[in-house]
C-alpha cells in the first residue's frame, strides 16, 4: 500500500541530521526522495567514526530509504542547468546550507520560484535567514550553548552538553512537519512556499519554560544532575544489583499509591508532601526513602513493583542492551538495513511514525555514491547513457 506522500518528489541537498533527517521522515511518509551530493560523495559520508565498509553512522542512519545521484551543481555551470531541469520535476527541495552559502550557490527560493513556481522550499540554517545573527554558522551544540541549555544540564559545576544532538533531529522533524503542511495548502491554493527553521530557534523553543522561569518568575534554575527540577521525587536510584533505574513518582496520584505500596501511608498523608513542588522542596526527607526502597531489590525486582503499582521506570540500559530490549524488538524500533556492497548490515533507525490507513514503510538501504544516477537522469531527465558518460567526464556528475 502506498504512503501517504505516494508522489512526492523531494530533492534532498542537505548534509550532516537536520536536514537528512528531514528527507528521511518524507521517504518513510512515501515519497520518492532523491539525495544529491558532490560526485565523490558528502563530505557527511564520511564523518567521525566509520561503519567497516567506510561510511558514517550517522550518515548510515539518516538516508536509508533514499535515492541518490551526484551533482556538482555548486561549481559547475553545467551541473546547475540540470539541477534547474531537475527542480521543474520536483515538489520539494530540502538544503541545510548556510545563508550565505546557499546565495552564492543560487539555492534560494526566489530562485527556485523562477524554475518552478509552485515549488515548496525548506531552508535548514542556524540562526534563520533574519536577524543579526543570520550570517553565523552552527550546529546542534551551538543551539545548547546559547539557549542555556547547557547550563541547566549536568550536576553542579561546569554546563554540561548532552550528548544527543536532539536539537538536530527536532529542527528535522519541524521542518518536515512544514513541508507536509505546505504540501498541504498547494494542494488547495496552488500555491508553494518557503519553510524558514533554525537550530536556535528550536533550542529556544525547548528552553521556553525555562527561560520564563526567570523572565517572568524570577527563578534561576540550576544544575539537578538526574533529578526533575521543581518535581519530585525524579531521579535515577542504584539498585542491590548494581544497576541504575530511572523513577518519576510524580502528580500526587502517583506519589500517594507508590507510598502506600511501600508502607509508608504517613507520607502519602503528610501535609509537608501535598503536591510536586513541595516535594521537590523536600526531597532531603523524600529521597532516601525511595534510595533506600529501590536499593533494598534487583534492577528487574523494581521494574516488576513499579508495572504493579503502577508508577513510570525504567531500567538506565548501557549503549549494548538497548538493541535486546523486548520493546524495541516488538516495535521494530530499530531495523537492520545492508550496505551497497553486500558486505554486511546495520541496524538503523526503524520507523518513527505508524498509520494505519496508509503504513509507513522501510523500501531500501542507505544509497551508494550516484547509485541512482541512470535511473534519474536517463529516465526521468531523458539523458542517454553516453551523456552520462560525457558528464562524468567533465566533473558534471
Amino acid at each position: 500500500m502506498a504512503g501517504p506522500l505516494d508522489g512526492v518528489r523531494v530533492l534532498d541537498l542537505g548534509r550532516f541530521i537536520a536536514c537528512p533527517f528531514c528527507g528521511m521522515l518524507l521517504a518513510d511518509l512515501g515519497a520518492e526522495v532523491i539525495r544529491v551530493e558532490r560526485p565523490g560523495g558528502g563530505q557527511d559520508r564520511f564523518m567521525g567514526l566509520l561503519t567497516p565498509a567506510g561510511y558514517s553512522y550517522g550518515f548510515v542512519n539518516q538516508n536509508r530509504n533514499k535515492k541518490a545521484i551526484s551533482l556538482n551543481y555548486e561549481k559547475n555551470e553545467h551541473g546547475r542547468e540540470i539541477l534547474d531541469e531537475l527542480i521543474k520535476h520536483t515538489d520539494v527541495v530540502i538544503q541545510n546550507f548556510s545563508p550565505e552559502a546557499a546565495k552564492a550557490f543560487g539555492i534560494t527560493y526566489e530562485k527556485m520560484k523562477e524554475v518552478r513556481a509552485d515549488i515548496i522550499f525548506a531552508h535548514v540554517s542556524a540562526f534563520g535567514l533574519d536577524g543579526p545573527y543570520s550570517h553565523r554558522l552552527g550546529f546542534d551544540q551551538i543551539g545548547k550553548a546559547m539557549s542555556a541549555a547547557m547550563t541547566v544540564s549536568g550536576f553542579p559545576g561546569p554546563p554540561t552538553k548532552e550528548q544527543t544532538p536532539h536539537i538536530d533531529y527536532l529542527t528535522a522533524t519541524l521542518t518536515a512537519l512544514g513541508v507536509v503542511s505546505a504540501l498541504y495548502h498547494r494542494q488547495l491554493t496552488g500555491e508553494g512556499q518557503m519553510i524558514d527553521t533554525a537550530l536556535f530557534q528550536t533550542a529556544v523553543t525547548l528552553m521556553a519554560p525555562t527561560i520564563g522561569e526567570w523572565e517572568t518568575g524570577g527563578k534561576l534554575r540550576k544544575q539537578t544532575g538526574n533529578r526533575g527540577p521543581w518535581l519530585g521525587p525524579s531521579d535515577l536510584y542504584r539498585t542491590k544489583d548494581n544497576r541504575w533505574v530511572m523513577l518519576a513518582i510524580i502528580t500526587n496520584s502517583i506519589w500517594r499509591r507508590f507510598s502506600r505500596f511501600i508502607g509508608r501511608e504517613d507520607l502519602a498523608e503528610d501535609p509537608r508532601f501535598h503536591n510536586d513542588l513541595a516535594r521537590w522542596e523536600h526531597h532531603d526527607i523524600i529521597d532516601p526513602v525511595v534510595a533506600e526502597w529501590v536499593a533494598s531489590q534487583t534492577a528487574d525486582e523494581v521494574v516488576a513493583a513499579a508495572e504493579q503499582i503502577p508508577i513510570p521506570c525504567g531500567i538506565c540500559y548501557e549503549q549494548t542492551e538497548v538493541a535486546g530490549d523486548p520493546q524495541v524488538i516488538a516495535r521494530e524500533m530499530l531495523t537492520n538495513v545492508s550496505f551497497p556492497d553486500g558486505s554486511g548490515k546495520m541496524p538503523v533507525t526503524g520507523l518513527p511514525i505508524r498509520m494505519s490507513a496508509t503504513p509507513t514503510s522501510i523500501d531500501r538501504s542507505f544509497p551508494a555514491v550516484g547509485e541512482h544516477n541512470e535511473e534519474i537522469y536517463c529516465g526521468l531527465l531523458g539523458y542517454g547513457k553516453e551523456d552520462l558518460a560525457r558528464f562524468e567526464e567533465e566533473g558534471v556528475i
